[in-house]
């Protein structure tokens, strides 16, 4: 009896193990044809939007009128963007396609800023006719290889679900010391996105006014002043920084360096009274600047309003040495109160020269600071004067506005670029939007709205 029983029992874990097995290999064929079916999808559209992007592009050079040349750039920009976004869902992450996402990016944000230059009623350059048609033509080689990837695939039946294990094989010798020669790569099927990734490397950098210029790369700070500085210098300036803020002494517990476009000493604190606490300060290498402080403390019941947290973050910047700035934007978070303040210069309000201060609500310490955008942008400009009046401007506002306030206003350009503006502030509704015209041609450069939060604001 006890032997049928446990005859019985084995059955049974073998029938349900057998079910298991079934049941989970039902579920990766579910799972490997639905990454079949969009890796497929993505890679049709990628093909298509790369196509079309071409024929965009080629056409927007040999049109006739603005509004067309305009309107084709504008369907090249945003063929492009859906191209890279096609590119980003393919499944093959063991790929590095970052040079062909940039190509994309970059394609898709060239063809929007000739767009705009040609909506202003301005002509294209040589120069930018011939890095627009050097786009085309490598847009047109990406649309090659992708349909020699594509017989490839079909060619050895291969199946999307299958280039998740493909690993990324290891630069050629060529590029890894910088010389820009392409290399074949051979792994399996994918070789023409490889290859197409390492020629796209090789391409001449794109400078123009957009955020995904290639000098943006190598912008450097302006702001920084001084020499070189050694560790203990930074940690004298760190110490008195976080004291200055705090009202404590504290002491260094680690430090160790920050690589980036402003080179720093990271240093670590902490302070008697709040021994669990570790602040963080920034001091950069060259000057001994402090580019940014945290303290990460709780913050209890707020104790000041934003009025008062201001005024204290404004007293903080002048007794570290900034020159006069005005709050721009404050948003309160929680029991702190976060402000933004840009430097004004000969009643001109300089929008890249930005530091943010945060102000602790229950006794008006200071716990956050970055001055990265200042130390980045700030140096002596030689600022030109409006050539446009305050009421021309006031004339170019649509009627049906009402203008609550016109200052002048130093804004940056996506490339990097700065432009003398008014800032018109204006409101429809119970909405307010930002104008800002440029103070030496009376064109308008850009419309921001103010979006009002509980405890602050913010502009989209």
């Amino acid at each position: 009896m006890k032997r049928r029983w446990s005859t019985l029992a084995l059955s049974l874990l073998l029938l349900a193990a057998l079910g298991w097995g079934l049941w989970e290999r039902a579920n990766r064929l579910a799972l490997a044809h639905a990454v079949e079916a969009g890796g497929q999808r993505d890679f049709y559209n990628l093909l298509s939007q790369v196509e079309q992007a071409e024929v965009s592009m080629g056409k927007s050079l040999v049109c006739s009128t603005p509004a067309q040349q305009a309107a084709l750039l504008t369907q090249a920009w945003n063929q492009a963007s859906f191209a890279q976004a096609a590119l980003t869902q393919l499944p093959t992450p063991g790929i590095n396609l970052t040079a062909t996402r940039k190509f994309l990016s970059q394609a898709a944000d060239y063809c929007n800023y000739l767009a705009q230059k040609v909506a202003r009623g301005q002509s294209l350059s040589e120069e930018e006719i011939q890095n627009l048609n050097r786009l085309r033509q490598e847009m047109g080689r990406l649309a090659a290889d992708l349909h020699n990837t594509e017989s490839k695939v079909a060619s050895k039946a291969l199946r999307w679900s299958s280039f998740y294990s493909v690993r990324m094989p290891p630069l050629p010798r060529t590029m890894a010391l910088g010389e820009a020669v392409p290399a074949q790569a051979t792994p399996q099927g994918l070789e023409g996105f490889i290859n197409t990734d390492r020629h796209m490397q090789t391409l001449p950098s794109l400078n123009y006014d957009g955020p995904f210029s290639d000098h943006l790369e190598k912008a450097r700070p302006l702001g920084l002043t001084g020499t070189a500085i050694d560790q203990p210098q930074a940690e004298r300036n760190a110490l008195a920084f976080a004291g200055s803020a705090s009202g404590t002494p504290c002491r260094v517990t680690v430090v160790s360096p920050v690589n980036g476009r402003i080179p720093c000493f990271g240093i670590s604190l902490v302070d008697d009274k709040r021994p669990g606490i570790v602040s963080r300060v920034d001091v950069s290498q060259q000057g001994g600047h402090i580019i940014s402080f945290l303290n990460p403390r709780p913050v209890n019941n707020a104790t000041l309003d934003a009025q008062a947290a201001a005024e204290r973050a404004v007293s903080f910047l002048k007794a570290h040495g900034f020159p006069a700035v005005v709050p721009t934007y404050t948003l309160r978070q929680g029991n702190t109160q976060l402000i933004t303040f840009a430097v004004r210069e000969k009643g001109v309000i300089l929008y890249p020269d930005q530091v943010k201060v945060k102000v602790a609500l229950d006794n008006g310490e200071i716990i956050g600071f970055d001055a990265t955008p200042y130390y980045m942008a700030h140096h002596q400009r030689n600022l030109p004067e409006p050539a446009v009046g305050v009421e021309d401007i006031r004339a170019k506002v649509q009627p049906h506005l009402k203008v609550e306030g016109i200052r002048l206003a130093l804004i940056p350009t996506a490339g990097g670029r700065e432009i003398l503006t008014y800032e018109v502030t204006t409101s429809l509704d119970n909405e307010r939007y930002l104008l800002y015209f440029n103070a030496l041609t009376g064109e308008e450069e850009k419309v921001m709205k103010i979006v009002d939060l509980p405890g602050g604001q913010l502009t989209m």
